[in-house]
């Protein structure tokens, strides 16, 4: 749930933050993911309300995910039979428009030149074609002297073992990090070198599974380190674990924001919450469900209000993006922190029992 809103509202904040300049939006993609996300949401806080998960509750979310998927990669289907039928639609009231009145009919050989004159697809085609031949004859002698072909040389990035040149603290770092790259740079091929061009497939592999023990040994350390000084572990998950589970989200928005691709960067924050509703709840439910052959009985008393509250979130977002005409900015990303702060204010309260007894206090160790 801490996930789902850092992605909402702090995620796309740094991206609006880091952008060079405003991005514009496709107002449709980000209507589609933020509807799915609310459904998803929806669909969650129907499953956990009881505060048990059955193996048919599990079953709706992965069916979900599916169904998600589907829409994902038959989106140009879909699209194109939506234009399909608003096309279709759009002839027939025109149709019905032209035969009611009454035009004069007038041959195009009497029309002056300068008027407009109707092309068919093929007529026009043929005419840009003619244009562009005789442009390109106009200066090809000019483009034949001045053309000069860029030709890119390849440099190999450095490898670990390269000592860093600059200050003393880059040198401090690269102490630091070196074990860390040393493993990284043995296990997972680095497809910038030429030998290692055709092996993208299995440095994707291994990327997805160093994330996961990442993620693993964050949430392990997460859970110990509050488990140490008393703090309940839904807080610890709505805070620390939840920036630090999607610092990968949170790099790519950054990169992509900077480039200029705000659909992108959008479509993989939303998408990636609804993945983590979808597919990083409902798998691990069910293969638990399957395995003990028991239910799941979820501990905090206030997560499905908490969670509920995220569809708030979604919705607010929307506004705001929609007010600042769906562009990313930086007006966008204060706002965002903003909200990000106030919900982490009401739902620390809650977790904490500050407004409402929502949680029993921790047994005594």
């Amino acid at each position: 749930m801490g996930s789902a809103v850092f992605n909402t509202f702090a995620t796309p904040a740094c991206g609006a933050l880091s952008a060079i300049q405003a991005i514009p939006l496709e107002w449709r993609i980000l209507t589609r993911d933020c509807i799915i996300y609310v459904i998803s949401v929806v669909v969650l806080v129907i499953v956990m309300w009881d505060g048990i998960i059955q193996l048919y509750e599990a079953i709706i979310l992965m069916v979900l995910l599916i169904s998600y998927l589907m829409i994902l990669f038959c989106s140009k289907l879909i699209v194109r039979w939506y234009n399909k039928i608003v096309h279709l639609y759009i002839y027939k009231a025109r149709s019905t428009n032209l035969t009611n009145e009454e035009t004069p009919k007038i041959s195009q050989e009497s029309m002056p030149d300068g008027l407009y004159r109707p092309y068919f697809h093929g007529e026009l085609v043929v005419e840009y074609r003619r244009s562009v031949a005789s442009r390109k004859s106009s200066v090809a002698g000019v483009e034949a002297q001045t053309h000069v072909e860029n030709i890119e040389e390849y440099v190999e990035p450095d490898t670990p073992f390269v000592w860093p040149t600059g200050s003393r603290l880059n040198k401090i770092w690269f102490y630091l990090v070196w074990p860390l790259k040393f493993v990284l740079f043995i296990t997972i091929p680095d497809t910038r070198y030429k030998r290692w061009k055709r092996w993208y497939v299995l440095t994707f592999i291994m990327c997805i599974i160093w994330i996961a023990v990442a993620s693993y040994l964050t949430s392990w350390m997460t859970t110990v380190l509050g488990d140490t000084i008393g703090i309940p572990d839904s807080v610890m998950g709505i805070t620390f674990q939840a920036a630090g589970g999607n610092m990968p989200e949170l790099v790519s928005i950054i990169i992509l924001s900077r480039q200029g691709n705000g659909d992108m960067a959008m479509s993989n924050t939303l998408g990636a919450n609804t993945l983590d509703i979808l597919l990083c709840l409902g798998l691990p439910w069910m293969i638990k469900i399957l395995m003990s052959q028991q239910d799941i009985a979820i501990v905090s008393g206030a997560l499905r209000f908490s969670v509920l509250s995220i569809v708030a979130c979604v919705i607010a977002f929307y506004l705001v993006t929609a007010l600042c005409k769906y562009r990313l900015n930086k007006k966008v990303g204060v706002i965002c922190l903003i909200l990000y702060a106030i919900f982490l204010a009401f739902a620390l309260s809650f977790e904490l029992n500050v407004l409402f007894m929502v949680n029993l206090p921790m047994c005594p160790p």
